[in-house]
């Protein structure tokens, strides 16, 4: 049997370690691969090395089967599998002293070589004429943002100096036509004072590589190089500062980076123009680039009772017309989960007459816009209840997530997802506009990235479908412990903003209560964070009421510029 520990992260970096070791070849697949980015690997070789990085040793081979049961493990956690064609897809392991490791010359030069395929002059060893003191950019608008990382690595282990040189040192290669720079990270670059650095940065629209995925590895990894003493907090500073390059330059795109383990680089041939497409592909979608906007709509109900699904739908529509009239260009609408229920019926029981009524709406509109909402369900279900968020847009459903972990008090009463990145029937809970990725989470799902520790997928934006909070004394009242906890601790663990929104039945909205956050408060405990520490800020702010066709009281609706909203 497959222990259930074993999450999507643990199986990534098994393949990582395949990809620096190789396959036993007793351990090869002549039937079934997992594909991935790529790549192609034996499935229950890999589920046993994951053992290892999820309960300490690797999974004996004869305690679970290979077939179905690794198979259907596998696309459990969002993987693909594939028929094997050759009996030996991935070479044997080699003997020690030939094996690959991160530090191989050739990599660096694969790259180097990849860099000028695709972009014609490249120059390694570059040196920018930087410095490297915080006070450098006392007359930069970045100032208070490199000082305070500064801070915050100099007061983890209390090593005050680690700046011994006057200006940055080389970057690994600088690519002049379109202006960046792109750093090959190795091991030693994933330490605590990193991802101390990384938890710091500020809010950027822009970016070359995910901070969350650093900072995740970074945790993983924990490398350690005391020779000097403080020369991890070096490593992370000078890191910090060539991600920096493009505000202290003002002309160059965001700085790229790329993991040593990511793959075996100097695999890659630079005369193979399907190698230099992957390799292109890998480095352009690096990139990031966040545009549109995003409307969070929070209820003040009268009651939580007095309304039917077709009283919510007349309130979406009369919401959603009114946001498309507030703003230009795509953007998202997030409503609360629980926004629909079908009470002791299946949530898919309504989920034609959701389609077909949003789908009415946004096909007025010229925009594109995805209305995210969320349907409970099943209430007496002997398996429990069933919580569902959908993604619509105006071709239909297009994103579709269930609950993957419950809150204290909700676990046995819950249908759960078997996992963070399950489908629903045959949908992902991920969805894509313009470039940015988004993440549904129903209600104590936050919780769930902060406290299963998944890796972040390659979103760049969390959805919280929070149901509800009541008076104290009368039902779920913690709405500033969920901002807390869940918004921030979500952003924290992902690196990326976080957007909710929840129905406040019987009291007022809470002052201030944020539905959009973003964690730059370095690796301190969610417990210390406070509303004052949180940078977004919503372009526009208004409340629709009776008058406006919301029968259960009013809405307070907030739209956020995903470029601009850390900006204001």
């Amino acid at each position: 049997m497959i222990p259930s520990a074993i999450e999507r992260g643990h199986v990534i970096e098994a393949m990582q370690e395949i990809d620096s070791d190789g396959v036993p070849s007793s351990r090869c697949s002549k039937k079934f691969l997992i594909e991935f980015e790529g790549r192609q690997y034996p499935p229950k070789y890999v589920v046993s090395l994951a053992n290892k990085f999820a309960n300490g040793e690797e999974l004996d081979p004869s305690v679970f089967n290979g077939g179905q049961e690794t198979n259907d493990f596998l696309k459990g956690l969002g993987f693909t599998i594939v028929a094997s064609s050759e009996p030996e897809p991935i070479p044997p392991v080699e003997p020690l002293q030939n094996r690959h490791n991160e530090r191989c010359p050739d990599c660096k030069n694969v790259v180097e070589r990849m860099l000028k395929k695709i972009y014609g002059d490249v120059k390694p060893n570059y040196r920018f004429n930087i410095g490297t003191n915080p006070e450098n950019f006392r007359d930069t608008p970045h100032y208070e943002d490199l000082k305070r990382i500064f801070t915050n690595l100099q007061n983890y282990r209390g090593n005050k100096n680690f700046v011994y040189t006057p200006t940055l040192p080389n970057c690994d290669y600088f690519v002049p036509d379109p202006g960046f720079v792109v750093e090959f990270d190795e091991s030693q670059h994933f330490t605590i004072p990193r991802k101390i650095s990384l938890l710091s940065y500020p809010y950027k629209s822009e970016s070359g590589f995910s901070l969350g995925r650093w900072a995740f590895i970074c945790d993983k990894t924990r490398a350690k190089d005391n020779h000097p003493y403080y020369r991890d907090e070096q490593r992370a500073w000078y890191d910090t500062l060539r991600d920096f390059l493009p505000e202290l330059t003002g002309n160059f795109k965001p700085t790229v980076r790329i993991y040593s383990k990511g793959i075996q680089w100097c695999s890659l041939d630079p005369n193979d123009p399907d190698d230099v497409a992957r390799f292109k592909n890998i480095i352009e979608g690096r990139r990031k680039d966040l545009n549109g906007w995003v409307a969070t709509v929070v209820l003040q109900s009268d009651s939580d009772t007095d309304y039917s699904n077709d009283d919510r739908m007349k309130e979406l529509i009369s919401i959603v017309d009114r946001i498309a009239k507030e703003t230009s260009g795509d953007g998202v609408i997030l409503f609360p989960g629980g926004w629909f229920c079908t009470k002791k019926e299946k949530p898919s029981t309504i989920y034609d007459w959701v389609e077909s009524q949003i789908k009415g709406i946004l096909e007025k509109i010229k925009p594109h816009i995805f209305v995210c909402i969320g349907i409970d369900g099943s209430t007496e279900a002997e398996c429990g209840n069933t919580q569902i968020g959908l993604a619509v847009d105006k071709g239909g459903i297009k994103a579709m997530g269930r609950k993957f972990h419950p809150a204290p008090q909700e676990r046995g009463h819950v249908e759960l997802a078997p996992n963070y990145l399950s489908e629903e029937d045959g949908e992902s809970r991920i969805f894509e506009l313009n470039g940015v990725k988004y993440f549904m989470c129903v209600c104590y799902d936050t919780y769930g990235i902060r406290h299963l520790d998944p890796p972040n997928p390659g979103v760049d934006v969390v959805l919280n479908l929070v149901h509800c909070f009541y008076p104290q004394g009368e039902g779920p009242s913690g709405d500033p412990y969920f901002a807390r906890h869940g918004f921030a601790g979500a952003s924290k663990q992902w690196g990326c903003p976080v957007f909710g929104t929840a129905a406040f039945f019987n009291r007022s909205i809470s002052d201030n209560w944020p539905t959009g956050v973003y964690w730059n408060q370095d690796d301190k405990s969610t417990r210390n964070w406070s509303y004052a520490y949180n940078p977004v800020k919503s372009e526009v702010e208004f409340r629709m009421s009776t008058e406006n066709h919301i029968k259960e009281g009013l809405a307070l609706i907030r739209i956020y510029d995903l470029e601009t909203m850390c900006k204001r």
